[in-house]
This record gives C-alpha cells, structure tokens and sequence, in this order.
C-alpha cells in the first residue's frame, strides 16, 4: 500500500490503466472459475500472482494490489457486496489457503478485516 500511495502522490497516471487492467483480469478469472470449489480457486490463485506483478510494474506493488484489486472487483461502494458476498467469502478462503505470496496472503487478510467479511454473515432471526 506505501508504494500505491507514493506513485499516486507522485502522479503516476500509468495506475489508473493498471487498475483497469486488474479489473479485467479478475473478471475474467472469475468467471472461468465461476462454481469451481475453493480448493480449485486457491491453486489457481499461485498461478495468478505473476500477473499481477507484471500489471504492475512491480513484486510490492503486484503483490499488495492482487488482493485488493480481487475484492474491488466483488465490491459495489453503493450496494456492498449483494450477491457476491458467497463468492467473496470463497475468495477469502482460497487466498488463505493459496500458495501465494505470504505478502498476499497478509493483504487478502487485511481485505477480509477492512470488507468486514468476517462480520456479514446473516444473523439468525429468533420467531417467537
């Protein structure tokens, strides 16, 4: 995240294309592993991480923005996570258990805290 912030202070236009470009990614990602368990979703992940890393121009950067990038990709800042909180909730899951970076896997989990996906399950209704 320090180095996203240092390149945006600088004014590094370059970001919004590489964002854009993760986006696309992931879209396509998801939708290729669209039903597939966890298991298949986190091994695929491993295999993942370079791209990220080639998107953006470096192993901090790719490696920070990987995670971020897949749960933006889940998010709507309007309606929340809708119909992709399942699929979100996989994500956590299969980055937790990935192969990849343990630097990704720390940011997936800071993901989880900040999206608060530890804390949208839906609460039981107690009738009476």
């Amino acid at each position: 995240m320090h180095e996203l912030l240092e390149r945006l202070g600088r004014g590094d236009e370059r970001l919004i294309g590489m964002c854009r470009e993760a986006n696309r990614v992931w879209g396509d990602f998801l939708a290729e592993l669209d039903g597939a368990d966890t298991g298949t979703l986190s091994a695929r992940l491993g295999f993942l991480q370079p791209t990220f890393q080639r998107i953006f121009d470096s192993s901090m950067l790719g490696e920070t923005m990987m995670p971020w990038s897949g749960f933006a990709a889940l998010y709507d800042t309007g309606h929340g996570w809708g119909p992709n909180l399942p699929r979100a909730r996989q994500l956590a899951e299969a980055f937790a258990r990935s192969n990849c970076s343990q630097e990704v896997r720390d940011e997936a989990r800071a993901c989880v805290i900040s999206y608060e996906l530890e804390l949208a399950r839906p609460v039981a209704v107690a009738k009476r």
